[in-house]
């Protein structure tokens, strides 16, 4: 929807191409610009003290990203990198000024976005807090597979996302597929029941 509003205004500015596993920006980097998503996929990284790697958020197309940092005038706290080729158009901060001067009206946009972003960030953070490994697991092949289906998603950026390992949604996934609730095609998966994969995630969380 912010996409949307937004695009007529940028018809100018930079755009980008980037291919599969190119940095996009680096975490603990200063943000000079705001970053819209004209076709592709971006996800966003996290590295702990400890050297874990967590995925953090996930962007497709008409998304934005880098605007939370960009408006808090702080670093990145996260590595933003090409999931796929992707490309961006690249809002500097003189445009992005002379947008939310001219139109006031996008910033409450922005805020209500920033708003929605920081509840999600509560609930998944709760999430984690609460869920078996299992669940987690299950939960994030539903939403990355479901969101961006077009998408082979590795065993790495799922055990990323779900706070979890590798070797535990290598395991989960071999449970499930002997179980009949997700097909795995060599890299990929399939789920062929969303419902029945679900009532399995609730049922190793309660």
């Amino acid at each position: 929807m912010f996409y949307q509003l937004l695009k007529p205004y940028i018809d100018d500015s930079i755009k980008r191409s980037f291919k599969r596993g190119d940095i996009i920006y680096h975490e603990g980097s200063s943000p000079q610009n705001i970053y819209l998503i004209d076709d592709g996929l971006v996800g966003l990284f996290h590295l702990a003290e400890s050297g874990k790697e967590t995925f953090l958020r996930v962007f497709g197309k008409d998304c934005i990203f880098g605007h939370r940092s960009f408006f808090a005038g702080t670093n990145y706290h996260a590595t933003s990198i090409a999931l796929k080729k992707t490309e961006v158009s690249i809002i500097s901060k003189a445009q992005c000024d002379s947008i939310c001067q001219g139109h006031p009206e996008l910033m409450k946009e922005m805020v209500k976005l920033m708003a929605n972003d920081l509840g999600s960030a509560e609930l998944r953070l709760a999430g984690i807090q609460d869920k078996t490994a299992k669940t987690r697991i299950i939960e994030s092949m539903i939403y990355l597979k479901h969101k961006y289906p077009e998408q082979v998603w590795t065993r790495k950026e799922i055990a990323e996302h779900a706070a979890s390992t590798m070797e535990s949604v290598a395991r989960v996934m071999t449970e499930l597929n002997d179980s009949g609730l997700l097909v795995k095609e060599g890299r990929d998966f399939e789920i062929p029941d969303t419902e029945k994969l679900l009532a399995e995630s609730i049922q190793k969380s309660s």
